[in-house]
């Protein structure tokens, strides 16, 4: 998901800020400096070269896939569990493809396919004459980490938990065509059927295409037999959630949270096989000059995100390291609170935000913020002003005539004084007694934020307006804006590669849980299931054209800008695959060389 950023007043305070972080960053190089110690404040070379270590900005939430909502945790929930199958991305055409042992959903661009088929549970699946079903024949040869057999009954118990209204999973969207969500609950019995161990057949109550049919009911299983006498209000608490019991090629060690997790390969495991890494720790550890610090000395293999202006000093500083790039699936965002959040929350009453309610004041918003200047000054040629949340990589329903938002203080000005916002004795606009002033919130650790949120305060306030910046930790910061406690934050989101954004965007607040801005257009609901009622994913183009004009007139949020995401490696890593998927798209089949030394 997300982050963002501090405060200042000049450009001089932020070249003085720039200045310390450099500083801090060359002092921590230089104290890295000297010493015999191995890695790891003295751990043998022998264990770090057998353990992959990943310096993280914050932890996971869950390692339960029914609950699981940050990258982090999807990312490890993808080493520890089962898949139902296995997704490609092809390049060429900005489309998912699907694999199962013996059958894919289209034919793969020569030397493109790097995901093992064999890593799916399914083998083989057939859409039905009326595409109101899909079936999976189900391998009978994968197994649980406690050796029980996975079978097709752990899907639709799992289903039942992703659909469950107490648990209330971010994923219900997925359950939306299921037969009897159209009369508001899935009906389980006939929507899910397990007619043996390995037959396993879902049924819808419209049409769905088939690409979109694989994506929704790959949802992730766990083992029925393990959280069967869980009860609904104890499952968000249960120890098992602690002690994940999976398939796939790793499985959970130990779990320190908020200071490390630690992964080891799963030598059991046939999906497709184990970890080719023995141990794969992923160390939290939130401030972004430790994290290069640690990456500059060895201490660290992989960090993400690091500082286009960081890249020739930490490989002049060890030439052992490389930066890798990939993108454009992730971007930043200011979220306006497009309803009065708190008379939500109180009383499920929906109205008007008294500051963010007006699409016209969105659009000032965003005319008043000099994104391009963001972008110049932190991303380089490693940013894009993003106008929706369609990305460019999605070729196939990208819409390449909408010009962004142009910079233009004045016009903003202008629009807010038709709102009915004119300046006050100290300058800050006020509307009906009421100042334009409020708090920009965002999670601590993120440096791109931090720089972008200055500037944003600064261009906000060159208009009138009163932006104060609050950072706070990783955790409580989702937590809060999940529960919409924020007016306005700044965030991010790693779209999802199926374009599916109900749970985005959809006006039913209840069944779209990450509408944090409570943004409502019954129009964007009707072309979402338009579009999915295509069989063929081009002939829903033109309701993706629409959709992406509704966005960039109602400006919901301020689209920042894509980001080519920069992520630092050492060269010791062997086998890494970098695509829009993600930087650990195969880390199961990454290797690691022996370190001949660690740098000092």
């Amino acid at each position: 998901m997300s982050d963002p950023r501090e405060s200042s007043m000049i450009d001089r305070v932020i070249r003085l800020k720039a200045l310390c972080l450099l500083l801090v960053v060359t002092s921590f190089f230089l104290s890295s400096c000297g010493g015999g110690k191995g890695r790891e404040g003295g751990k043998s070379r022998s264990a770090m070269d057998s353990t992959l270590v990943i310096a993280m900005l914050g932890d996971a939430d869950y390692l339960n896939p029914v609950l699981a909502s940050t990258v982090t945790s999807s990312e490890i929930v993808g080493l520890i569990y089962p898949a139902l199958v296995q997704a490609e991305f092809d390049t060429t055409t900005g489309m998912l493809n699907y694999l199962s042992l013996e059958k894919k959903l289209r034919e793969s661009p020569p030397g493109q396919l790097k995901k093992s088929p064999k890593g799916a549970l399914a083998r083989r699946w057939f859409m039905s004459a009326d595409n109101r079903s899909i079936t999976y024949i189900l391998r009978n040869d994968a197994f649980w980490n406690d050796g029980k057999p996975i079978v097709a009954h752990d899907f639709k118990f799992s289903y039942t938990l992703y659909g469950s209204p107490i648990i209330a999973s971010t994923r219900q969207q997925f359950l939306a065509e299921l037969v009897g969500a159209d009369k508001g609950r899935v009906d389980f019995d006939k929507a899910i059927e397990t007619p043996d161990d390995t037959t396993l057949v879902f049924r819808f109550f419209k049409p769905v295409p088939e690409h979109l049919a694989l994506y929704h009911t790959s949802l992730t299983p766990v083992p029925e037999h393990l959280w069967k006498n869980v009860k609904p209000e104890d499952f968000r608490h249960a120890p098992l959630n602690q002690h994940p019991v999976g398939a796939g090629p790793y499985k959970l060690r130990s779990w320190r949270q908020q200071e490390e997790l630690q992964i080891v390969s799963n030598r059991t495991s046939n999906l497709p096989k184990p970890g080719n890494i023995a141990a794969i720790s992923y160390r939290i550890v939130p401030d972004y000059t430790v994290r290069v610090a640690q990456l500059q000395t060895g201490d660290a293999d992989v960090v993400e995100n690091v500082k286009p202006e960081d890249f020739t000093a930490l490989m002049k500083a060890n030439p052992q390291l490389e930066v890798k790039t990939v993108g454009l699936r992730a971007y930043d965002y200011v979220g306006w609170s497009n309803i009065d959040q708190e008379a939500y929350r109180k009383s499920g009453i929906i109205r008007p935000h008294p500051l963010f309610g007006s699409p016209r004041v969105r659009i000032a918003l965003t005319k008043a913020i000099d994104r391009q200047s963001i972008i110049d000054g932190y991303l380089k040629q490693y940013g894009v002003i993003c106008s929706t949340d369609i990305s460019p990589s999605l070729k196939w329903a990208y819409d390449s005539r909408i010009a962004p938002v142009d910079y233009d203080p004045e016009a903003a000005s202008a629009l807010l004084k038709q709102e009915g916002w004119v300046p006050g004795p100290d300058g800050i606009l006020q509307k009906n007694g009421r100042k334009f002033s409020f708090v920009l919130y965002t999670n601590a650790g993120n440096a791109r934020r931090n720089y972008a949120s200055v500037i944003i305060q600064q261009n906000l306030r060159s208009v009138g307006i009163d932006c104060r910046l609050e950072v706070q930790e990783s955790n409580v910061f989702f937590e809060n804006l999940q529960s919409k406690k924020y007016d306005a934050w700044m965030a991010g989101w790693a779209i999802g590669l199926e374009i599916d954004p109900l749970d985005v965007w959809g006006s039913d607040l209840k069944k779209s849980p990450f509408n944090f801005t409570g943004y409502r257009n019954p129009r964007i609901d009707e072309l979402c299931e338009l579009a999915k009622q295509k069989m063929n994913s081009m002939d829903a183009r033109p309701y993706w054209l629409e959709y992406q004009q509704i966005l960039y007139r109602d400006q919901p949020v301020t689209f920042l800008y894509w980001m080519r995401e920069t992520h630092g490696f050492s060269r010791r890593i062997e086998g890494e695959v970098l695509n829009i998927s993600g930087a650990f798209y195969n880390v199961d089949d990454w290797n690691l060389r022996p370190s001949p030394h660690t740098v000092r």
